[in-house]
């Protein structure tokens, strides 16, 4: 077994490699041809909402934001259409392509994996994993995340999530693959799979995803505070949001705060010292929100 600090809780993971024996392999959907590049609208008058952001969340860390469109500019049907979505009318701030450790939000990737990795094999995923899907999208339940992982084989998952979604700058938890907290990911990476979600997965999954992320709980399952980013209070019209949290990897504390908010997917990376203190934190994530959804 091996021990992993998550969302503020450290817990036991077994190796990848303990995961059940799963059936072959089953055709998926073509992946989603990924966009190009992420680059704010030159067009754009003033601060962009993500330079914005990345202005209120002040100097106590750093800060990679993506604020996307989330309804298509063009009529869907195609996969280049939901890349594309990803990218037109998109504002950022910071490294965007750079993986960096995901925490908690591996687990947006692994829910819709697990739904779809079913669905294509023509079975129905037990009522017990769909209550851990459930506990660990709501209140960020670790154990659940963990039992999933395991069960499911998450690095095979997280791969089928990365190519048909496209994605670029994610991969599997090294050297431990059990590890899931230390999965890395980029924000761009985070915009396209929320962005390009309603298009990829079944209109089931992708409710059920969306519907779970809408009953976010105030507390997370370990005692962290959820209210923060776009969970603050301050924060209104976010409708689906995930939160993560995580010290320390590489000697650095994550915080990071993901969703939709009226037309808008919004992704909010932060990363700090170590030794800051989680209510400074969760502060500077407020205020980053707040500014990306008032432009």
């Amino acid at each position: 077994m091996t021990a992993a600090l998550v969302a503020g809780l450290l817990v036991e993971v077994g190796p990848a490699t303990a995961a059940p024996a799963v059936a072959a392999p089953v055709p998926r959907p073509a992946a989603v041809a990924p966009a190009d590049r992420f680059a704010a609208d030159p067009t754009a008058a003033g601060p962009s909402p993500a330079q914005a952001a990345r202005a209120a969340f002040g100097p106590v860390g750093s800060l990679v934001v993506v604020v996307a469109p989330d309804e298509p500019r063009r009529p869907p049907g195609t996969s280049a259409d939901a890349a594309a979505r990803a990218t037109e009318g998109t504002s950022v701030a910071g490294s965007a392509d750079v993986p960096v450790p995901t925490a908690s939000l591996v687990k947006l990737y692994l829910a819709e994996g697990i739904l779809a990795g079913a669905r294509t094999a023509g079975r129905a995923v037990p009522p017990e994993d769909l209550a851990r899907v459930e506990a660990m999208l709501t209140s960020s339940d670790d154990p659940s995340a963990s039992e999933l992982w395991v069960a499911y084989d998450g690095p095979a998952v997280l791969a089928d999530v990365v190519a048909r979604y496209g994605l670029t700058g994610t991969g599997p938890p090294t050297p431990d693959p059990g590890a899931w907290g230390s999965t890395r990911s980029s924000a761009a990476d985070l915009a396209r799979f929320l962005t390009a979600l309603p298009e990829v997965a079944h209109p089931d999954d992708a409710a059920l995803l969306l519907g779970a992320l809408g009953r976010a709980t105030p507390t997370g399952a370990d005692g962290f505070d959820q209210s923060f980013g776009l969970l603050s209070p301050a924060v209104d019209g976010v409708e689906a949001a995930k939160q993560g949290w995580m010290c320390c990897v590489d000697d650095v504390a994550h915080l990071h705060s993901v969703g939709l908010a009226g037309d808008r997917v919004v992704v909010l990376l932060a990363a700090f010292p170590p030794g800051t203190d989680w209510a400074v934190a969760r502060a500077a994530l407020d205020a980053a929100a707040a500014a990306a959804l008032s432009r």
